[in-house]
């Protein structure tokens, strides 16, 4: 399925509230979310969690593929979509690999989000 230009532009946005909510309404962690869609539909969503877990790997991507997984019951996740706030870390991207998701999409660098 080959989405849109408007429908990658609502599930960023989508992906970068999560990061909002995450670091300023909660304080759960960094300035990251994520949103992992399947066939145009948001699966699951997420936000870092670092601080509040104390697990250095509750990361929003993670979050987001954990959950994706557990609503799809499966640890596959073929034709699906990632979209981040923020560049994936190598372990988010080596589960993305494992995970089989066909596309990332991310709105800043590793760079530009440590910047906040």
């Amino acid at each position: 399925m080959t989405t849109s230009y408007p429908d990658h532009e609502k599930f960023m946005r989508r992906a970068i509230e999560m990061s909002r909510r995450g670091s300023l309404e909660y304080s759960t962690g960094g300035v990251f979310g994520a949103v992992l869609v399947k066939d145009g539909k948001i699966v699951s969503e997420g936000m870092n969690r670092v601080v509040a877990s104390h697990d250095p790997t509750w990361h929003a991507e993670m979050e987001t593929i954990r959950l994706a997984c557990i609503t799809l019951q499966t640890f596959k996740l073929p034709g699906c979509t990632l979209y981040t706030s923020a560049e994936p870390c190598p372990m988010c991207m080596a589960t993305c690999y494992w995970a089989g998701i066909e596309q990332v999409f991310y709105a800043a660098t590793v760079e530009d989000a440590f910047q906040y």
